[in-house]
């Protein structure tokens, strides 16, 4: 594989067309995209992983961004380093991307999270475009369409088959998959109780459960009994333990157990229709 660079110069500053001139040159066959042979094809000439404290990963470039070195933190699993790896090829890639200090890009842990700004935030929409170009270039669009079409319905195990097939983390590969599916759909990623962050389409209702706070107590996913790493069958869920407003919802539940007290959930919704009030017969005299 040789990566010719003038087809990502002419791409542009959009991620998704930046992570396309690269992943056009790849083939159409859905794999484990390498990324460290990319970084060295467009004059990444070192990538090094040590412990970076408060930093998931760091990218070092001159002004002109004609070469330039990554640094991950080593402690991460590989799905977090090749995502973090693609990240950092994402700032340097994109022309409109510049280092706010002499030291380069460095990427908090929260930066990996960014999808989106506030108006005039330009860090978070830097992060938020670095992390689109990583989903585009270790999950390409082609790729991810040709996987799904072979399955049916909303379901974690099209994530696990996902994280597993493009080597990547399985929260990486949730909100990729949410980005693809024609239903309202959330994934909620727990630990020890205790809920992490959630990814939800925009179609799916409000929530009435966020980062930090326990999981609902009642709930299936805390009370189903089933072995780690077994994924339950889809159950019809109490609305409003997940919900802010469940009145003309239906919501379905999906869990499974991971190891040292992690749990992802999937979360489906069908909106009842509303039947037409009745109205009593008229009758003439």
């Amino acid at each position: 594989m040789a990566i010719d660079r003038m087809e990502i110069d002419d791409a542009g500053a959009n991620p998704k067309r930046l992570a396309e001139a690269i992943t056009k040159q790849l083939g159409d066959t859905p794999c484990a995209v390498d990324v460290r042979e990319i970084a060295s094809d467009i004059d990444i000439y070192e990538i090094r992983e040590e412990p970076l404290n408060g930093l998931a990963g760091c990218l070092i470039v001159p002004e002109d961004k004609s070469e330039g070195a990554i640094a991950v933190d080593g402690r991460m699993g590989d799905e977090r380093k090749r995502y973090t790896i693609g990240h950092e090829i994402g700032h340097y890639v994109n022309p409109m991307h510049r280092a706010s200090s002499p030291e380069g890009f460095k990427c908090t842990r929260k930066d990996m999270l960014t999808d989106r700004a506030a108006p005039g935030d330009k860090h978070a929409k830097m992060e938020a475009e670095a992390n689109q170009f990583a989903a585009e270039l270790l999950m390409p669009e082609p790729w991810v369409r040709r996987f799904l079409r072979s399955k049916v319905g909303l379901d974690l195990q099209h994530i696990f088959d996902m994280a597993r097939l493009f080597e990547v983390s399985k929260e990486a590969a949730a909100q990729r998959y949410l980005s693809f599916v024609s239903e309202p759909a959330a994934v909620v990623f727990s630990h020890q109780g205790k809920v992490r962050y959630v990814k939800k389409c925009d179609e799916f209702p409000r929530m009435s459960v966020w980062s930090g706070q326990p999981m609902p107590k009642d709930c299936y996913s805390m009370n189903n009994g089933k072995d780690r790493g077994i994924i339950t069958d889809v159950v019809e869920a109490v609305g409003h333990h997940w919900l802010e407003e469940s009145r003309g919802v239906s919501l379905g539940e999906q869990t499974v157990a991971q190891a040292n007290g992690f749990r992802t959930t999937l979360l489906t919704v069908e909106f009842e229709e509303e039947e037409d009030e009745w109205e009593a017969p008229r009758f003439r005299r």
